[in-house]
């Protein structure tokens, strides 16, 4: 029996043969595999992934046909998406057609949260999963060059009506090139006329199965592919979490990274700490920032996963407790838990006594809960990301010359941005913070999750906490201070005070953060060939693996790994343009 929808009350495939199905009309229907012929890349861009089976077919057939040196990039829409679980039962069947990309697809399957979901299966096959009504993600999608082919799948138009709209009409016109092909397994006289509308063709073809006929189509004549040339190399200036994480992705998207670090080692900086939180940045309302996060805080969820198999990173997923420490706050972390749309699974407000359950000792205050959310050491994982990489220490750093020699540059070196003239006038500034550690107490010792309450306990790791942090904006020296230690224990004691009265403190560390005017990074285009990641203040972890599979989409004119508004958010531009949008209005 197939798997049927709660939602539409319909099944999400074919029960006589589902496969046999996809490849009737998704593949046979788009003329794959002859379509990506000669092309380097090749995008497909599907309404509804339901249970992923069109993306495996057509991922196990790009493989075994395509080019070793062609890219298949996959994008997929899906507002209702299905735990693991329901996915493996019903493709159970084909586990053995599809060989190890379903255990691949499993292990990098993203959190139920809405927004973009970028997934690297291999350096061949990319696939973006968008969790999101496809009629409000498709006018925040930008896929330079444009789709190749259209799955329209999603349920019948009679259970689904609101899938099938002019939105989705005129946002395939935008999105499709002259020679974009579509198929779908309907043939509803609005969905046949919505689309001749938005300029593609139509012509009605046998159907699968019971299904008499389905339609399939083009948006205009054939054109030979466009081969240009792919950039090979990228120099990237400084060696902490932009930096590496901006080579790990590159580097995987078959570039050959170079790092410029003008130290003697990777993190050297704020990126240096022996162990950090890994936690988005909250907010009240679902905006461009919080997508940005979102996204930022799965993908690092799914990366970690993925490295500490080979890497010892000190990763722990512990998962996180935001602690309502006022009314404030409160309705702040209550305003994510209800607008950020994430999975109760992932996301959740739990009373004090639920709070104590996850903590392992007593809390007294009711919380926001993020099971995903843990702990990793920021230098391990700058090391982990730059393996493979090379490497240029005590670099005489000079862009003019970078840009000459390699395809594109990345300033990833914090506030020392500024010094190269695209960035001089950045409103980015430094942050100083100081971390303490302590050893664990009798009681401290039973902790077993993050606890953050503006400053932030983590559970013991070899008897010893990280308690942090400080944030001084008129400080710009990097000596650990002994009152700066105790500021960490008394704001942990504020709201654990049993926790704080048997901590000892150990050691610590300082370094100075980069932070921006609006406090969110900044990400994107500088000038030609050159490109930034910076001001990733506290959140690094999170937001410099989001910036480098930004900043690599635009290096390679790749289909982009955030929505639009977002894109818009991080533009290193952005500054100058609201000035001038005031001096305008005055």
């Amino acid at each position: 029996m197939s798997l049927r929808s709660a939602q539409f009350d319909d099944i999400y495939f074919s029960p006589e043969d589902g496969l046999a199905e996809t490849r009737h009309v998704f593949i046979d229907g788009n003329n794959l595999p002859k379509a990506w012929e000669g092309k380097p890349r090749f995008v497909i861009a599907e309404t509804g992934f339901g249970t992923g089976l069109n993306f495996l077919a057509a991922w196990a057939m790009f493989e075994k046909m395509a080019q070793p040196d062609q890219k298949l990039h996959y994008i997929s829409f899906e507002k209702y998406p299905l735990g693991w679980d329901d996915i493996s039962g019903a493709l159970a069947r084909w586990r053995s057609e599809f060989g190890g990309r379903m255990d691949r697809l499993r292990s990098l399957y993203p959190m139920r949260a809405p927004g973009f979901h970028r997934l690297m299966l291999n350096a061949q096959v990319t696939l973006t999963l968008v969790f999101d009504d496809v009629n409000a993600a498709l006018p925040q999608t930008d896929i330079p060059g444009g789709v190749d082919a259209w799955f329209l799948d999603g349920f019948a138009p009679s259970k689904n009506p609101d899938m099938w709209s002019e939105t989705l009409f005129s946002e395939m016109s935008r999105l499709s090139r002259p020679d974009t092909t579509f198929a779908t397994f309907t043939v509803a006289g609005a969905v046949r006329r919505g689309l001749e509308a938005s300029g593609f063709s139509v012509e009605k073809t046998p159907g699968y199965g019971r299904k008499k006929e389905m339609l399939r189509g083009v948006s205009g004549e054939p054109r030979k592919p466009g081969i240009g040339k792919m950039p090979e190399n990228v120099a990237i200036v400084g060696g902490g979490l932009a930096g590496t994480a901006a080579a790990f992705v590159l580097k995987r998207s078959g570039i050959r990274p170079v790092i410029f670090e003008k130290t003697a080692s990777l993190a050297s900086g704020a990126s240096g700490n022996a162990l950090g939180l890994f936690n988005p940045r909250l907010s009240a309302h679902r905006t461009a920032e919080s997508d940005f996060y979102t996204a930022g805080f799965a993908q690092v969820a799914r990366t970690l996963r993925e490295l500490q198999d080979g890497c010892d990173i000190k990763f722990n997923p512990c998962g996180s407790l935001h602690i309502f420490t006022d009314a404030e706050k409160e309705k702040r972390l209550r305003g994510a838990a209800e607008r950020w749309g994430w999975h109760e699974t992932h996301m959740r407000i739990l009373d004090a006594e639920e709070s104590s359950r996850y903590a392992g000792l007593k809390v007294d205050r009711g919380a926001l809960h993020l099971p995903d959310a843990g702990t990793v050491s920021p230098q391990a994982l700058c090391r982990a990301y730059a393996d493979g990489v090379d490497l240029i220490f005590n670099a005489d750093i000079r862009i003019d010359e970078l840009k000459k020699e390699y395809d594109a540059v990345i300033l990833a070196c914090g506030a020392a941005v500024r010094d190269f003239p695209p960035l001089r006038n950045s409103p980015v500034h430094t942050v100083r913070g100081q971390v303490t550690q302590a050893a664990a107490s009798d009681l401290s010792a039973e902790l077993k999750i993050n606890l953050c309450f503006g400053g932030y306990l983590s559970p013991p790791q070899g008897g010893l906490h990280m308690l942090g942090a400080t944030f001084q904006k008129w400080l710009d020296d990097c000596d650990a201070k002994e009152e700066d230690h105790i500021d960490n224990i008394r704001r942990l004691e504020r709201y654990f005070p049993g926790l704080a009265e048997g901590l000892e403190i150990k050691g610590g560390r300082a370094a100075l953060r980069t932070s921006s005017k609006d406090r969110f990074p900044l990400t994107g285009r500088a000038a030609e060939n050159l490109y930034v990641s910076t001001a990733h203040g506290s959140h690094g972890i999170v937001s410099s693996l989001a910036a480098a599979h930004l900043l690599s989409d635009m290096i390679l004119g790749a289909p982009r790994s955030l929505p639009a508004r977002s894109v818009r958010a991080l533009s290193p531009s952005r500054f100058a343009e609201r000035d001038q949008r005031k001096s305008i209005k005055l």
